[in-house]
């Protein structure tokens, strides 16, 4: 995958891949992976147990944020194709956050997970306490409470076995975070787009969810869960479906958040998002935090152009 501009690339030349492909962003990825089961408890339970590994979707957000990168740089050289290639930018954002969203808001079960949430974690701080105000660094820090005081990675190792081994773990995560485009995954998974994909880019773009039939979805899955932790000594598998049902439920609210508004159908859907998430107040406090966060990133997208509704000036 072609990841920088080369100083005499242009982006009225690129050689474009004629077919249309389905994109299918990390967030929208988890609902193919909830089976079919005799109880919906049983479903929310088998879901929370077969998560995607964080250390692909780091790999994604990131190719994601270089393909970015690398159209601005274009766009630069080109002026006149900012019309052509917008949406293929708003594409590239979405597919990025999303990818980003994701790994916050899944849980980890690797010592991988835990090194591409901490990475990433950590860089997102960073980022706030260079660029953002109080109030950004104070969403941010909730929705990454659970970093450990100090980097895990920054504990040195102190035999010569040890050092081998984090050199390899260190190169194999690292190849790892640089997903290739003869890389196959399976149909409706998610994966990782160039700007040589533009049409498919473009098309996803264009499809834009139903965000008030994910807004209902959530509110299915969020009655389930309520139920569920109204039971006195619930089992394990009760606990795995309260935990995959907050999985599921915010993972369809954040791509609520995450979505511009079209038309007044989706700005009542955002609303009733919020007022939603804002009335949650025995959910982890992270949730509502990556809900925040998505509904700022997805306020930024429709704010720059009158094709979209920007909720705070409708008010």
């Amino acid at each position: 995958m072609k990841t920088t501009a080369h100083c005499d690339e242009l982006l009225s030349t690129i050689l474009l891949d004629p077919n249309v492909h389905p994109v299918v962003d990390d967030l929208a990825g988890l609902e193919r992976l909830v089976p079919d089961a005799p109880s919906e408890t049983e479903s929310l339970a088998i879901f929370r147990n077969q998560l995607p590994g964080l250390l692909a979707l780091r790999a994604r957000g990131q190719a994601h944020t270089e393909q970015v990168r690398r159209l601005i740089l274009l766009l630069a050289r080109e002026k006149g194709q900012i019309e052509r290639w917008i949406d293929v930018a708003n594409a590239l954002t979405v597919l990025t956050n999303a990818s980003n969203l994701a790994l916050l808001l899944l849980p980890t079960r690797s010592e991988d997970d835990i090194w591409a949430r901490e990475q990433f974690g950590r860089n997102l701080l960073r980022h706030a306490r260079r660029n953002g105000d109080g109030e950004d660094i104070a969403l941010v820090r909730r929705a990454v409470a659970d970093l450990p005081p100090r980097a895990a990675h920054l504990a040195l190792p102190t035999s010569a076995n040890a050092v081998a081994e984090m050199i390899e773990t260190m190169a194999r995560r690292v190849g790892a975070l640089q997903p290739k485009p003869q890389d196959e995954t399976e149909p409706g998974a998610p994966r990782a787009w160039a700007l040589e994909q533009a049409d498919s880019l473009k098309a996803y773009f264009a499809d834009a969810p139903d965000l008030a039939g994910l807004l209902g979805g959530a509110q299915q899955v969020l009655a389930l869960v309520d139920g569920l932790r109204g039971i006195a000594e619930p089992d394990a598998m009760t606990l795995n479906a309260i935990e995959g049902g907050l999985i599921l439920a915010y993972a369809k609210l954040i791509r609520v958040a995450l979505w511009p508004a079209r038309y007044y159908d989706d700005v009542s859907a955002k609303t009733a998002a919020r007022d939603l998430v804002r009335t949650r107040d025995t959910d982890p406090d992270h949730l509502g935090a990556l809900w925040e966060i998505a509904f700022g990133q997805g306020e930024t997208v429709a704010g720059q152009s009158n094709r979209f509704l920007n909720i705070d000036e409708i008010g």
